[in-house]
């Protein structure tokens, strides 16, 4: 025998239908970014240097959690002394080493030769150290000291030369210079990734922009580091 449904009854049971629906694709919609995040939650990076690298702080790169282990003031041997301490322990997947500023600024022109050649030593090691621990190392060429283009200094430079003087920034330019072309070659040689941040934040004379440097002369401008990450984020991508 035939009972006919209420409509009342019909219209509930149709509002039930549609609210288990509605929840159903609630929960997979929610589920879905969950699972995207944790899909491309990205490899661990750590940055070691010193001060340039420090505060660069913490930037938002592709694809990586970064890691930041610069310390003020150091020189390559001093990042290459911690290395295991703060780079090794933590396991990273990769490790920026950004550094050799310091050795050239700080050596005396009689020992300049063998504070690159330290300096050299140092990175071969810190790679060598990485690669051992199943950690990819990336290089980063060194900044230059700004020179601005400007009439004064074209003219101080006229001036300095007649005189059989070299700036001090162009001396320490040219060593700078000299480790970055080493370690363009080391890291071609050797398959590693490079980061040029030398020719990155070039003017176009041949030295580092001058709205990229603080007032010191040499630390990196807020602007300088958003140069960097635009940079470095493109070549990571």
């Amino acid at each position: 025998m035939y009972c006919a449904v209420p409509a009342r009854h019909r219209r509930l049971s149709a509002a039930f239908a549609a609210l288990t629906l509605l929840l159903f694709s609630f929960a997979s919609s929610a589920q879905a970014p969950m699972n995207a995040t944790a899909s491309t939650a990205g490899k661990h990076m750590v940055i070691i240097g010193a001060s340039y690298a420090a505060e660069w702080e913490t930037p938002a790169l592709p694809g990586y959690t970064v890691t930041n282990k610069g310390i003020g003031g150091q020189e390559s041997s001093d990042v290459r002394a911690r290395f295991d301490k703060d780079v090794i322990a933590l396991a990273p997947d990769t490790v920026m080493i950004w550094g050799h500023y310091n050795d050239v600024v700080r050596a005396k022109p009689e020992n300049m030769a063998a504070a690159k050649k330290k300096a050299q030593e140092n990175y071969q090691a810190m790679v060598e150290q990485a690669r051992a621990a199943g950690i990819t190392p990336i290089l980063v060429t060194e900044l230059t000291i700004p020179i601005p283009d400007t009439i004064k200094e074209k003219l101080m430079g006229l001036i300095a030369g007649v005189l059989g003087k070299n700036d001090y920034r162009t001396q320490k330019n040219t060593e700078i210079k000299a480790l970055n072309a080493w370690l363009r070659d080391y890291a071609k040689a050797q398959k590693i990734k490079l980061l040029d941040l030398e020719a990155a934040l070039d003017s176009g004379n041949g030295t580092r922009k001058v709205e990229y440097t603080r007032s010191d002369n040499s630390h990196v401008s807020p602007a300088g580091y958003q140069a960097i990450t635009r940079y470095v984020a493109s070549q990571l991508g």
